[in-house]
């Protein structure tokens, strides 16, 4: 006699089996037709070096066809790191074309395959999930593979805190393998690219200052302490909750702003939440006195690039950041913003802020000037046609 919990187990157990012979199938199905595609390679030479003439006025050749290969086509650091540059690269010459993975379609990959032979130099935006086999075939197709990251990605467990595993390193490192260079944000991010052998580029994201109007300062104690992200990021701020109720019981007409795709409640500290907009960001951000980003120490955040500070110096806003990663580089504290490593360091430097205007301003036009000398969309666009034509020029460029 069988308990009906008995039969009910070997039921789910045999949907398991089928489920594993349907993906070995696939898998195996999958394997074949990769392998079919390199015969199709096999006997022919590996793709040389392209001869990179500059484009001659008034004609639609252009100098050079680089093929974006991308995970999240709409994800903010395609749009920044990617999409607003592709205007200045048509005027420097460069066509550029734009593939989103989709590792579960066989078909999508073969043609990422086929547009890395159409192209003098391939990009991969944050993309590790290739295999080995996929990333062997495109190495043997185009050896000129641009990596570009502006996140920890080999260590993207500490993005959800939990421990760190060799998965998402290994991935890494397997990509790196092919790669001829690396572009990343910083210098942490570049030094293990460097430690892979691949020689690395710092370009941190850039701002394109044509959208970015200076706000208008006022002599008024300005109140509006400001924050704008994704909702990953508002763990942060609750980081540094027991600093924001002291301010708000300090300053006891200040609130917090924050822009973002959710809202936030934090106990003791008025906020105002408004969601984030497109073609309301500019206007959000004129709108802060003070802007903020906090950040606990991590090897995910030492990976982050400092955006959110960019933004607010582009505005003219003052600042006031944690003491992380690349925050000390473009920050010099006491000149254009202020550090933070305590919580007494926020409630000092930004309540300082709050009561001085005259300081505010001073911050927010030397940051403003530290975005148009070293971090301005024209300058960051054309390190990066220099970086193609290296590549282009260089297959196989290593440290």
């Amino acid at each position: 006699m069988r308990f009906g919990y008995e039969k009910a187990q070997d039921e789910g157990e045999t949907k398991d089996r089928k489920r594993r012979i349907r993906r070995r199938a696939i898998l195996l199905l999958n394997w074949r037709i990769l392998l079919s595609f390199v015969r199709s390679v096999k006997n022919r030479k590996p793709s040389k070096s392209p001869s990179v003439h500059p484009a001659k006025p008034n004609t639609l050749a252009p100098e050079m066809r680089v093929l974006c290969i991308v995970e999240h086509g709409d994800a903010p650091s395609i749009r920044l790191r990617l999409k607003d540059c592709l205007p200045v690269y048509q005027r420097l010459g460069i066509e550029t074309t734009i593939l989103a993975t989709q590792r579960s379609r066989m078909s999508a990959q073969i043609r990422i395959l086929r547009a890395a032979r159409q192209h003098d130099v391939v990009v991969l935006f944050k993309t590790i999930g290739f295999s080995s086999l996929e990333l062997a075939i495109l190495h043997r197709i185009n050896p000129r593979v641009i990596f570009d990251f502006d996140d920890a990605v080999m260590f993207r467990e500490q993005k959800y805190e939990q421990p760190l595993t060799s998965r998402n390193f290994e991935k890494f490192r397997r990509t790196m393998s092919v790669c001829a260079a690396a572009a990343a944000g910083n210098s942490f991010l570049g030094s293990f690219a460097e430690a892979c052998g691949v020689k690395a580029t710092i370009l941190p994201t850039s701002i394109d200052l044509a959208k970015y109007r200076v706000k208008e300062q006022n002599a008024t104690d300005g109140l509006t302490i400001g924050w704008v992200g994704l909702s990953d990021g508002l763990r942060y701020l609750r980081h540094i909750q027991p600093a924001l109720r002291r301010l708000s019981e300090k300053f006891p007409g200040a609130r917090l702003k924050v822009v973002s795709d959710k809202p936030l409640e934090l106990d003791g500290v008025r906020i105002q939440n408004e969601s984030w907009r497109m073609d309301t960001e500019q206007e959000q951000l004129r709108s802060f006195d003070v802007g903020i980003m906090p950040l606990w120490d991590s090897v995910w955040t030492r990976g982050k690039c400092g955006y959110k500070i960019l933004q607010y110096m582009a505005a003219g806003t003052a600042v006031v950041a944690s003491d992380v990663g690349v925050n000390g580089e473009i920050i010099s504290s006491g000149q254009n913003g202020f550090l933070a490593r305590t919580e007494d360091d926020w409630v000092s430097s930004i309540g300082t802020l709050l009561e001085n205007s005259t300081q505010r301003q001073a911050f927010g036009m030397r940051g403003r000037e530290l975005i148009e000398q070293k971090f301005s969309l024209d300058r960051y666009a054309a390190r990066y046609a220099e970086l193609f034509r290296e590549v282009a020029g260089s297959p196989g460029l290593t440290t």
